[in-house]
């Protein structure tokens, strides 16, 4: 896989196909919207959906922690979705299984009791946590002084290639003050957006991340989101 590479307040950052931040000097893996449980929550509202999206996600992420083999890794919200179901005993199995601590910066849907994090080996952080130039966060918010790196939109790109055929892919976005990164979790949706002056955009394909910043072939979604996925992704 052919990960990207971005220099960010200063920091060399690299950026991997799953969607996930690596911060080489720190030792950091960081990535945002696993949206664990998802499937299972909407299952038991009626929604006819498949099994196995939460497998499929944390195994996409044993890949990247074994490329990169962090020191720590930073979950920046919305790591399991809405209230408590079955599929919180892999999530918890999983990360008992890990070697680098895991730190969960609250997100709008994490919302079990604490003591399951705790159970799971999980340290649940303040809203942001500031480390070097940056401040991770879930939602985007201004940050005096630093950087801040967060998650929660679900960011993508439309892409437009020759007859008329038009790729949605989940990007990693960076501007002057403040970096999006795409969310991880497999069942979740894209909110599409076109380049803009100053901003650094990276599609996220199967096997590699691309610049596309100056990609004159990005073109503006006609939805913004998919449906379901406003202000509670």
């Amino acid at each position: 896989m052919l990960s990207a590479e971005v220099s960010v307040a200063g920091e060399r950052l690299l950026l991997h196909p799953h969607r996930a931040l690596f911060w080489p000097r720190r030792g950091w893996l960081v990535v945002s919207d696993l949206h664990l449980g998802k499937a299972t929550h909407l299952r038991k509202g009626g929604a006819a959906l498949p099994e196995g999206s939460d497998a499929r996600t944390l195994e996409r992420l044993d890949e990247v922690i074994a490329t990169f083999r962090p020191q720590r890794i930073v979950l920046l919200g919305d790591l399991f979705h809405s209230s408590l179901n079955t599929a919180w005993d892999r999530v918890a199995d999983w990360s008992l299984r890990q070697d680098a601590p895991l730190h969960l910066v609250p997100g709008n849907h994490d919302m079990l009791a604490d003591r399951r994090y705790a159970e799971a080996g999980i340290h649940v952080c303040d809203e942001a946590v500031k480390e070097g130039p940056f401040v991770f966060t879930h939602e985007a918010e201004e940050h005096h002084g630093s950087y801040v790196i967060s998650g929660h939109v679900h960011p993508g790109v439309l892409l437009a290639g020759r007859g008329r055929q038009k790729l949605r892919l989940p990007c990693f976005r960076f501007g002057v003050r403040t970096g999006i990164l795409p969310a991880f979790g497999l069942p979740t949706g894209l909110h599409c957006e076109g380049l803009r002056p100053g901003i650094r955009t990276f599609a996220c394909t199967p096997n590699a991340v691309i610049d596309v910043s100056s990609n004159s072939t990005a073109l503006v979604a006609p939805e913004q989101t998919r449906p379901g996925h406003g202000r509670t992704r």
